[in-house]
């Protein structure tokens, strides 16, 4: 049982691409918007911990089944993310930047300077 929401693990098929001046991540093989899917207020995170992880944000609104938008990359390493794994979860916005809960020791130590 997730500790926030329902889910702690939303489906996340496919891979991931975000252009960070507007926002809008593309995905290839992915579900947006779908029943068991990422929904608006869900927290995606980019990249994977046991390899090149990238940081935290949540989602604000989706077009489609292939194409969200994000609130804010300040949750980011600013790394190019392109054809990426990721995964959604149903967490509060306030994790994104709350180096207790980022997957990333390297964007918790920017968060802590």
């Amino acid at each position: 049982m997730a500790l926030w929401g329902n889910n702690d693990a939303v489906g996340s098929t496919g891979t991931v691409s975000l252009n960070y001046s507007t926002g809008v991540v593309t995905g290839s093989g992915t579900t947006f918007g779908q029943t068991g899917a990422a929904q608006e207020g869900d927290v995606i995170r980019f990249g994977d911990r046991a390899g090149t992880y990238f940081g935290d944000a949540v989602i604000v609104s989706i077009a489609s089944t292939t194409s969200l938008s994000i609130g804010s990359t300040a949750g980011l390493s600013g790394a190019a993310i392109a054809s990426t794994s990721f995964n959604v979860s149903q967490l509060p916005k306030y994790t994104v930047l709350d180096s207790h809960y980022s997957e990333s020791a390297t964007l918790a130590n920017d968060f802590d300077a």
